[in-house]
């Protein structure tokens, strides 16, 4: 509150008889704080009066450093006790948040250090929030626990530079974050961003049982599946990602090639739209978004949880999660994850064995941040489920989820290892600097039977096939952020140097082994015989793309428009190799400046109007393995993307609406089996997106996508207006938690996904059914043995339904899982 302004009064919240509900007197202004009532009926400890509260055991608290408001609603939550709040005191104030096993109200009276504020409970029962006196010999109580004696030393929260350690502060809701890493921009608000953001945190990821990140990208209306769920392939705004260009804390090339598992991520941050300038060429050329991996760092107070948990039919597992800080201030850190599942899943007769270690290092002083990311995994999926190439004159009905057509003998073995190290320094008290390097090294052996759908009754004409591949890559990120005015116009100007380098080694066997199944009755089948894989691999592709960038983010009239303009050159060298015998074949070379201009208008704190126009130069396309020129590699191509849209930031609940036009350059499957590039797709459409909490105990997370794909420009406009495949026209995400009153603790879930009816084929004579999927859950927090515990189950497709769910490529499909039971314990140590 501005220094001038008369300081606002108490306002106390007095509690009906029996109701955990207040309602708050009319604000006296749009004087923006927050006053709240710790609902005495929500918590047992704090019902029963100071003497409860004294000698209450600890409790489990991470609440990260953020706006007051937002902290104090977390506080709540975890607590166990509701909060109502009200703008009248706290706008504008922040908290250093809370982490460890806590009392109540000791960690209460953590959240308002520096804030200037006391917790009161007067002797009528009433609690508020004041104004703390100047120096204080004693004050009001909270229970028996005083909240107003001498203050303790004022923490102070920055949150400046890339490094994961100083992420933007939880939404309210806890599922999202109020922003996320924008390449070279670094880490901004949600409302200072010109682009559609979410970044979905690891309150989410643990509540929501998630193992991988189709499960996370579940809750993002403008994201569908792009294939087998046990790899990481989507379409956001109906363009396609590779699981090769999703990065890692803004790195490509660091996360794995064959499927990313999530107990080492703090964040997945999903970026709508061509993000060349913010992050450099990605490795496959994207046009409609991208995907970064926040790692996770260690806390300021110990953490040692651990998880147990079972999925399907009999896949169990642990997951220990450990973070320590040593040293002077706490100034090294230790973030330790450790995880297994080994067993059957909801399909028949597929199983899982996943291993994953993941070490992540902090060092932080006054003018320099060092970080460092280790990790190892190896996936062993046995029968697992594939995809069918559709060859048929109609799309028979999918077969139940539990159905599994694949032989005993497939399988897939994935291994993956990395390493990052990042450094940041404060040259001065406006120039930082900042360095990434890192490696990583994916494999896969696979053996499958490759399946064409060649009959509307289910018929299938399956053949063996199989590789091993190696992936190796290495990546590299610098910059100099120079922060400086001129004139009443700030400046922030960012030079950056991207290089990504990946050498592509694979080895395919010949394998004459064919045999006829059935989708709806599988044929059990022999294996085609031993050592199919043994072969030496032979290079398969080579590729380097290197970037220069220079951005200048202007900041107009009181920080209320922000202008962005930047351009990036890029070069792209790609060698193509014969996919049998490895012999060199062609090299790609093409250099581009790209432009970006990017603006943001608030009108006020509560609302940002924001448009874009980026250009962005990709890797050409890889002929997909079921053309006669699988692996066949194409120039590079140029997508263009133009967006508006604005974010409402509603207190405790956020909206994003916007439209955006992309277009880039289109590919398909001819009638002759060749893939080629064929003129031009057009992708127009509108994103609602919502966040946040509807009421204290209710939150919402989802939205609704409409797009409208169309091809133009095609070869004698054969195919020239029809709806590009793979792409719905509708797709709509919701998903709610509510945390019952009566029930304190309790909290039951629920979200419905719907994806409308899709093309299959170019000239759109097989069409994908709409569909739709409802998932049902709940999760109990309580303590055992004076330490906290969390119990999760969850009904993922609660009600079995049987569908088609994604398009993995031309004419290819892939179709959905059972209803599948995920349950889950968590306990703090």
């Amino acid at each position: 509150m501005a220094a001038h302004r008369t300081p606002s009064p108490v306002v106390p919240f007095r509690r009906a008889a029996g109701s955990a509900r207040f309602a708050p007197r009319p604000l006296t202004g749009a004087v923006a704080g927050a006053l709240i009532v710790l609902g005495l009926s929500g918590s047992p400890a704090l019902a029963q009066g100071g003497a409860a509260i004294s000698a209450q055991a600890r409790q489990a608290f991470d609440i990260p450093a953020g706006p007051l408001d937002q902290a104090l609603s977390r506080f709540g939550r975890q607590a166990g006790a509701p909060i109502a709040v009200n703008a009248e005191l706290t706008t504008g104030l922040t908290s250093p948040g809370v982490s460890g096993q806590w009392p109540p109200a000791e960690a209460l009276r953590q959240l308002l250090q520096g804030t200037g504020l006391q917790a009161v409970r007067d002797p009528g029962g009433e609690y508020t929030l004041r104004k703390a006196p100047a120096a204080p010999a004693s004050g009001g109580t909270l229970g028996e626990v005083r909240v107003a004696a001498p203050a303790l030393p004022t923490v102070t929260v920055t949150a400046r530079g890339d490094l994961a350690g100083a992420l933007p502060a939880p939404h309210a809701g806890g599922q999202v974050a109020r922003g996320g890493r924008m390449g070279l921009m670094g880490n901004k608000d949600l409302m200072d961003t010109p682009f559609s953001l979410n970044a979905y945190t690891s309150e989410l990821v643990a509540n929501q049982q998630a193992r991988q990140l189709v499960d996370v990208i579940a809750n993002d209306p403008a994201v569908q599946l792009g294939g087998p769920r046990s790899f990481d392939n989507f379409y956001i705004r109906g363009f396609a990602l590779s699981r090769e260009e999703i990065g890692f804390d803004g790195l490509y090339g660091i996360a794995s090639a064959e499927g990313n598992l999530l107990e080492g991520i703090e964040r997945v941050e999903v970026l709508k739209g061509p993000s060349t300038l913010l992050n450099g060429g990605a490795p496959r050329g994207t046009a409609g978004g991208a995907i970064n991996l926040v790692p996770k760092r260690a806390g300021d107070t110990a953490l040692t949880r651990l998880t147990a948990t079972h999925l399907g039919d009999g896949n169990l597992g642990a997951h220990l999660d450990l973070g320590r800080r040593f040293g002077e201030d706490q100034a090294l850190g230790v973030r330790l994850n450790a995880a297994w599942r080994d067993g059957d899943v909801a399909a028949k007769n597929e199983s899982e064995d996943v291993k994953n270690l993941a070490l992540g290092l902090d060092w932080r002083s006054a003018r320099a941040r060092l970080s460092a990311d280790l990790g190892t995994s190896e996936q062993h999926l046995d029968r697992a489920r594939g995809v069918f190439f559709v060859t048929a004159p109609s799309l028979p009905a999918a077969p139940g989820g539990d159905v599994n057509v694949w032989p005993d003998w497939t399988f897939q073995h994935k291994e993956h290892r990395f390493g990052v190290v990042r450094g940041e320094f404060d040259l001065s008290d406006s120039l930082t600097a900042s360095l990434a390097v890192g490696s990583s090294t994916s494999q896969r052996r696979m053996l499958e039977a490759f399946a064409v759908l060649s009959g509307a009754d289910g018929t299938l004409d399956p053949s063996a096939s199989g590789f091993d591949e190696r992936n190796q890559r290495d990546s590299l990120d610098a910059n100099l952020r120079w922060r400086f005015g001129t004139g009443s116009v700030g400046h922030e100007v960012v030079l950056a140097a991207t290089h990504f380098r990946a050498d592509v080694k694979t080895f395919f066997p010949t394998i004459n082994y064919a045999f006829t199944s059935n989708l709806y009755n599988p044929a059990v089948v022999a294996s085609p015989g031993d050592g199919l894989l043994d072969g030496v691999r032979v290079q398969q592709s080579k590729t380097r793309l290197d970037s220069v960038a220079l951005a200048d983010t202007l900041s107009l009239l009181d920080d209320r428009l922000l202008l962005t303009v930047g351009a990036r050159h890029q070069k792209i060298r790609a060698d193509a190799h014969h996919w049998l015998t490895g012999d060199f074949e062609r090299r790609y070379e093409r250099s581009r400046t790209s432009p970006a201009l990017a603006v943001v208008f608030k009108p006020n704190d509560r609302l940002s109007y924001y448009a874009n126009y980026v250009e962005a130069l990709s890797q050409g396309a890889v002929a997909p393995t079921i053309a006669l020129n699988a692996n066949e590699v194409f120039p590079p191509f140029v997508s263009k993307q133009g967006e508006v849209g604005v974010k409402v930031d509603w207190g405790r609940l956020t909206t994003t609406l916007s439209a955006f036009e992309i277009r880039r350059p289109s590919g398909l499957l001819n009638a002759s089996g060749w893939y080629t590039q064929d003129g031009e797709q057009r992708n127009r459409g509108l994103e609602l997106q919502v966040f946040g909490e509807l009421q204290p105990r209710w939150r919402v997370l989802g939205g609704l996508t409409f797009t409208d794909a169309k091809l133009s420009r095609t070869e004698s406009g054969l195919n020239d207006g029809r709806q590009a495949a793979g792409v719905p026209r509708w797709q709509l995400k919701l998903g709610s938690e509510w945390d019952l009153a009566a029930a304190p603790g309790l909290t039951l879930t629920g979200r419905v996904i719907h994806s409308s009816a899709q093309p299959l084929t170019v000239d759109d004579a097989i069409r994908v059914p709409a569909w739709t999927r409802l998932d049902l859950g709940a999760r109990y927090t309580t303590r055992l043995d004076g330490r906290p515990l969390v119990l999760r189950a969850a009904l993922e497709n609660a009600t079995d339904r049987r569908y088609w769910d994604s398009v993995a490529a031309f004419q290819v499909i892939t179709y959905a899982m059972p209803r599948t039971l995920m349950l889950s314990a968590t306990m703090d140590f």
